[in-house]
């Protein structure tokens, strides 16, 4: 959910790039687990090749997700996150001092890691930008109709089908809000036909252009 156009795993099968290519290893985590830490010392970049991860900051038992990432996406170990395994999840990693090298080698690798870091501040700015100016509900209606564009699946009869593969308290995770503000939210969507819910982080949304009009007030 980084949403980066950047498919790591395909820049790095691109020709003339196999000794970066080979400064990735695999590493394997089962569902639920806890991938990296703010406390391991390893500095390193990976990308995701299987399955999904959450990026997450945690101070005693509260939890704020930064990010959701997917297949080609691309994240460093070096920042105060944690990473947990959504679904059994294969990562490609490789130490950060590898790339640096790998920088100066190749020149036009540098202008993929400068988009790439674009992309991951773009992200972070939004995630400030909604919880500074937007209240819980529009934070919610303006991801659905995100995600719609860029996930979702049109249906034969009208409408989009979004499956997120999130549960509740991830999604609530993801918008800065509590599970049970989340869920009153999503009922009143729900009952006023902006959507309906069809699973745990499944929705279909029958028009998404809706989802982005102001409701009136009262």
């Amino acid at each position: 959910m980084m949403h980066a156009d950047i498919d790591f795993l395909r820049e790095l099968n691109k020709p003339g790039r196999e000794e970066l290519a080979r400064a990735f290893l695999p590493h394997t985590y089962a569902k639920k687990s806890l991938m990296f830490s703010p406390r391991d010392e390893r500095d390193a970049v990976f990308i995701i090749t299987k399955g999904r991860a959450r990026v997450y900051l945690a101070y005693e038992d509260k939890e704020f997700t930064l990010a959701i990432l997917e297949r080609g996406d691309v994240y460093s170990t070096h920042t105060r996150a944690y990473v947990a395994a959504l679904q059994d999840t294969t990562i490609m990693s490789a130490e950060t001092v590898h790339i640096h090298r790998q920088l100066l080698r190749i020149p036009e690798f540098t202008g993929t890691m400068v988009r790439v870091l674009g992309e991951v501040l773009r992200h972070s700015i939004s995630i400030i930008d909604n919880l500074a100016f937007r209240d819980v509900e529009k934070r919610l209606r303006s991801f659905l109709a995100f995600e719609c564009s860029r996930a979702g699946a049109d249906q034969p009869g009208g409408g989009t089908l979004l499956d997120l593969g999130l549960t509740t308290e991830h999604l609530a995770s993801l918008l800065g809000t509590t599970r049970q503000t989340l869920s009153t939210i999503l009922n009143t969507l729900s009952r006023s036909g902006l959507l309906e819910m069809r699973g745990r982080g499944v929705f279909f949304v029958p028009a998404v252009e809706a989802l982005d009009e102001e409701r009136p007030a009262g």
